[in-house]
């Protein structure tokens, strides 16, 4: 069981996540048992039984069973409920046998973005041994949560592919906020064809987006951070398309916050167990009236 061993270090989980829904919409589907079951239970798992009632000093709990009828209990106490804005509870996962895992502590936190929400999830003493498998699951969770707010069906068929391409794109997203350029490339197939929003009119190959990329990187200073909150993903055998708006985030010369949005569409290949992309589609609108682009507008 995952539990702190002698000297070993916890180390803190942190998930940001976008909704295209609500802020309260977002936050009562953590508070209650109804809403909780809907998608609170990692791939292969449904929900069969809980107790939910997010009050401060209350306890709850989520049973699921796998579908090979493995059983698992997840349980724990609100210690602070603040609706719309946060959640904070422990957490303790155990199996059918009655083994307990090492009680850790979530915080969830709800910010409005426009009509949208974004959400800030954080969870302190795992070990650093589980902290992968943890954020795989947790991923997992949050994709049947975003497919449960846009009131989409469950696929069985595509389900792992989907979560496996939000995967990859995520570590796309986290590598581009450490100016990783080598862990960028990696998401590319060597014949990628990407249509960038500068010139030239096509980047054709990884040694033209790497420029193209490096440029970017030298551009920004300070903090940077990139996402597609309101991602759309439908995968094909070995193909998947995912689209949105992109979001890109950096500190200013003054310290401020500049944010940014421009649209894309990106084209998936299955390459073994991972997925690179080999097209993507960068654009801005444009003002028909004077032809240049048009790169303040908001969703």
């Amino acid at each position: 069981m995952a539990t702190l061993e002698p000297g070993e270090v916890s180390v803190p989980l942190s998930i940001i996540r976008t909704f295209v829904a609500p802020r309260a919409e977002v936050y009562r589907n953590w508070a209650n048992t109804e809403d909780l079951s809907a998608w609170f239970s990692p791939d292969g798992y449904t929900v069969t039984r809980g107790r939910v009632e997010a009050r401060a000093d209350t306890t709850w709990y989520i049973d699921s069973e796998s579908e090979t009828g493995q059983n698992r209990r997840e349980f724990g106490l609100f210690r602070e409920t603040v609706d719309p804005k946060r959640l904070i509870f422990t957490l303790t996962q155990q199996d059918g046998e009655g083994h307990s895992e090492q009680q850790t502590l979530i915080t969830v936190v709800f910010a409005d973005q426009g009509t949208m929400t974004e959400m800030t999830f954080i969870q302190t003493g795992l070990p650093a041994s589980t902290r992968d498998l943890n954020a795989q699951g947790w991923t997992e969770r949050f994709d049947k949560l975003d497919r449960h707010l846009r009131g989409e069906e469950p696929s069985s068929d595509s389900g792992a592919s989907e979560a496996e391409v939000r995967r990859d794109l995520n570590e796309l997203f986290e590598d581009g906020a450490a100016r990783d350029l080598d862990a960028v490339m990696t998401k590319f197939s060597d014949d990628v064809v990407s249509y960038e929003p500068e010139v030239p009119l096509v980047h054709d190959g990884t040694d033209d987006l790497r420029e193209a990329l490096r440029r970017d990187f030298d551009q920004v200073d300070g903090g940077f951070r990139w996402d597609v909150p309101d991602l759309r993903v439908v995968v094909r055998d070995d193909i998947a398309v995912t689209w949105g708006l992109n979001r890109t985030r950096h500190e200013g010369p003054d310290g401020e916050t500049v944010e940014s949005w421009s649209r894309g569409t990106r084209v998936f290949r299955r390459a073994g167990d991972r997925w690179q992309i080999i097209h993507q589609h960068v654009s801005f609108p444009f003002d028909p009236e004077t032809g240049t682009a048009v790169r303040d507008l908001t969703p």
